[in-house]
């Protein structure tokens, strides 16, 4: 059975979009944790 080429896109941009906009999410939320100052610097 062969799958239409358009259909192969359709389900790799549903799988692709999602994953894509939630790396991009946890890379803007965790990007504070490695931007801080060390505890010693603040002292």
């Amino acid at each position: 059975m062969k799958t239409a080429p358009y259909k192969l896109i359709i389900a790799w941009m549903a799988v692709i979009v999602p994953l894509s906009w939630g790396v991009y999410k946890s890379t803007i939320k965790s990007r504070p944790l490695f931007l801080q100052a060390p505890a010693a610097a603040n002292k």
